[in-house]
């Protein structure tokens, strides 16, 4: 009984994903890491001096980044608490190593037996330490990187470890405003598991597309996630239509419907200023947690970055249910210039 309720905490934490959950372990390194991805639907096509850019995407880690350090909090769902954390270490002039913590705590549970008899509290727990690097290839203006992670989850007195790897790569052409980027998460495998139980990791292969307005500080991203699980659409019986003699019938979806459930959609206003703000989209998360007929704009999200000398603060805020939506802060340190 206390097994079944500390495993379910995993699935209720990643709830966002709900055609795509249960279907795998370690389900907690696919949430969001950082507050400025939360807020532009996740891209993996960002690329700059922030160093939380280089959690979603190895291959745009710089030596810029070096001796940065930054820290994200999230209070998540009912009583769930969850955080990142980052540090560059500067190689040279091109190259940094980038440290990062992922943990969550799903808090303190009441304990029964099979009966419902109470026995002890117990909590439940995951974290995953990561190291990663960048490196010109065949072109400076192309980069592969990858990311290499230990992961412990410890599930009342049952626990589980393994190593996942991410593999990115990253191009943007010289002189012109746009970037290509593909990123392959949480390749791996359990090292030990639950009573001896192996399940595959949370794989998810991202494609994604950037460009900047001419004469605008604009830019926006388009994602395309979960390529290696097609299709993430499914018929909602709720939107099923009936005719005159009762009975209902479901329509087709078509290749553009079925594409569009794995888009996210992302805008920055200001990217490079000491200000910006940001506005994203993920059409999965609206598609599945919406409730017909009453509207909560399910899927937005929102946020800001500001600068303040060395130190920058980040805020967002996604919009999932009725039921509960997310705040998400962060902030980094830079290093004396």
């Amino acid at each position: 009984m206390k097994r079944f309720v500390a495993c379910c905490l995993l699935g209720y934490a990643v709830s966002a994903y709900t055609q795509i959950g249960g279907d795998a372990t370690f389900r907690f390194l696919e949430l969001t890491n950082t507050p400025r991805q939360l807020s532009l639907g996740n891209p993996i096509t960002l690329q700059d001096k922030d160093i939380s850019t280089t959690l979603a995407n190895p291959a745009v880690i710089r030596g810029l980044h070096g001796g940065q350090v930054m820290v994200n909090y999230e209070p998540y769902f009912d009583g769930i608490h969850r955080g990142t954390a980052a540090y560059g270490y500067t190689i040279n002039r091109q190259k940094a190593l980038v440290f990062d913590v992922n943990y969550i705590h799903y808090g303190t549970f009441d304990g029964a037996d099979e009966l419902g008899n109470p026995t002890a509290s117990f909590t439940g727990s995951e974290v995953a330490l990561g190291i990663a690097t960048s490196h010109y290839f065949l072109r400076p203006n192309l980069h592969l990187g990858a990311r290499l992670r230990y992961v412990l989850s410890s599930l009342e007195a049952y626990t589980s470890t393994g190593l996942t790897a991410d593999i990115g790569v990253y191009y943007s052409p010289v002189a012109k405003p746009w970037r290509l980027s593909l990123v392959y998460q949480h390749l791996g495998r359990q090292l030990s598991a639950y009573e001896d139980v192996y399940e595959p990791l949370p794989a998810n292969l991202t494609f994604g597309f950037s460009s900047a307005l001419q004469h605008l500080p604009l830019r926006w991203h388009i994602s395309l996630h979960h390529l290696n699980k097609w299709p993430l659409y499914f018929d909602n019986p709720e939107e099923a239509t009936q005719n005159l003699n009762g009975a209902s019938s479901q329509s087709k979806a078509g290749l553009l419907k079925k594409l569009s459930r794995h888009a996210t959609f992302g805008v920055e206003v200001f990217p490079e200023g000491l200000f910006s703000i940001r506005l994203g989209y993920h059409a999965q998360r609206a598609a599945e947690l919406r409730i017909l007929d009453l509207r909560n704009f399910s899927g937005l999200s929102f946020g800001v970055g500001m600068q303040l000398r060395r130190l920058r603060f980040q805020i967002s805020h996604a919009r999932y249910n009725v039921a509960g939506n997310r705040i998400f802060l962060g902030l980094t340190l830079e290093p004396r210039p």
